[in-house]
């Protein structure tokens, strides 16, 4: 089956663990089905999440509840919330206030589901508008008000298919992941016989099976570049940049991640593809520093070879800003420093950090999800410290996993932005 023309039926189980994984504002949020012939059962207090019986509303309550009532509490005090049109930034603005007035309430941070819900809500693709609404048939992803059925027409039709992949990769994440130990499937990589030069060509080179279609892909080589894109990234980023010579100065090699975050530590097993790119280095030390990390330290499971040629894959997790991680006893100075779709523009401790970053006298590779946040990336590292990067480009090894976005689908990595070290001027 096509994962671009059908979405497929969710197979996961039916326990919290499963079904809180996403949000999507059409479908059960238990069974993720759609109730055929009968319209969705539509919480009654919040309007924030459906399901598709009784039975499936009452097996999320007790973890809705809370959440729930806060919502409830701030539609009450904002009549008619749902009728109002507006522009796409003065949706994403309302939503994210409403999303911030039931933190307050609840007293804690929502959970990532509980925050699509917020920003995923249901709404006129145009207008925004909450009420009255039709899905597009095919994704189930999208929304219209008839108001403006041609203009969604017009704008949906580009995106339609990626969010039917997107979904498709949803369903099936958990259990692609949990069969597919990626140290396993580069034994033989690199290979001379089978060059690569993009993210498209290394899936077809070495992630896809010989029994599969070369024209078909599969859950697992979309999934798989998302764990990849970050060490190939890195090393592509590097040599195009012609600071290749700063990949293989020593033996132990230190790479610091900043603002990581879970889908940076579900990748840390791919991160072996570096000791088979580089052979000089013996001894890869992968630190990841973020607030939303747990304290972490552990030595991953590399491949036959690496074991034998005396190799080694460590990981720090360090849950805490970069600044903060400088000045600790846990420190280690770095090789490079990355940071994927780091936003340095978000938070106000982030210009501590660029600072911090300046002091370790090493490059900084950055990328971004969109053109705009690339540059907003660069504008700010260009305001703290006046400084300039040596490299800006459309990454060739982004991830092919889309990510929902606002009308529109995302990539992972998909610009990439190096600075040789962050002085005032960068002379090659």
């Amino acid at each position: 089956m096509d994962m671009e023309n059908e979405v497929f039926l969710f197979c996961g189980a039916k326990t919290s663990h499963h079904y809180n994984k996403f949000f999507h504002p059409n479908l059960c949020h238990v069974c993720k089905r759609r109730r055929l012939g009968a319209k969705l059962i539509k919480c009654d207090r919040c309007f924030l999440i459906s399901y598709c019986s009784e039975e499936h509303r009452n097996l999320h309550l007790s973890q809705h509840h809370e959440l729930c009532v806060a919502a409830e509490k701030f539609l009450k005090m904002n009549s008619g919330w749902f009728n109002r049109r507006l522009t796409m930034n003065e949706w994403l603005a309302a939503q994210n206030a409403f999303l911030l007035s039931v933190q307050q309430t609840i007293h804690r941070k929502c959970e990532l589901y509980e925050e699509e819900m917020f920003l995923f809500a249901r709404s006129c693709l145009i207008c925004h508008k909450q009420t009255e609404l039709y899905t597009c048939d095919s994704c189930f992803s999208a929304d219209y008000c008839l108001d403006h059925l041609e203009e969604f027409i017009q704008h949906h039709k580009q995106v339609c298919d990626n969010l039917i992949l997107w979904l498709n990769l949803e369903f099936t994440d958990k259990e692609i992941k949990s069969v597919m130990p990626l140290p396993w499937k580069f034994i033989r990589f690199p290979d001379k016989d089978k060059p690569f030069n993009d993210m498209v060509t290394f899936v077809m080179q070495y992630v896809k099976d010989e029994t599969d279609g070369l024209n078909e892909w599969f859950a697992p080589d979309y999934i798989c570049t998302d764990y990849v894109s970050g060490p190939l990234t890195l090393h592509h980023g590097m040599w195009e940049a012609n600071l290749s010579h700063y990949l293989e100065t020593e033996s132990i090699y230190i790479i610091h991640v900043v603002a990581a975050n879970s889908t940076d530590k579900n990748g840390l097993p791919a991160w072996e593809i570096l000791l088979h790119l580089l052979p000089k280095i013996k001894v890869l030390i992968i630190v990841m520093i973020g607030p939303e990390l747990q304290m972490e330290f552990g030595m991953h499971n590399i491949c036959p070879g690496c074991n034998i040629n005396g190799k080694k894959l460590i990981y720090e997790c360090c849950p805490m800003l970069y600044h903060d991680y400088v000045s600790n006893v846990m420190y280690r100075k770095p090789n490079i420093i990355v940071g994927f779709q780091a936003t340095l523009k978000c938070g106000s401790s982030w210009p501590k950090s660029i600072q911090a970053m300046q002091t370790q006298n090493c490059p900084l590779l950055l990328t971004a999800y969109t053109l705009i946040a690339a540059k907003e990336e660069i504008d700010t590292v260009q305001q703290v410290l006046g400084t300039k990067p040596v490299l800006f480009v459309t990454n060739k090894f982004k991830a092919l996993r889309p990510i929902r976005s606002f009308n529109s689908v995302i990539y992972r990595n998909a610009y990439l932005i190096i600075y040789k070290k962050l002085y005032e001027f960068n002379h090659t």
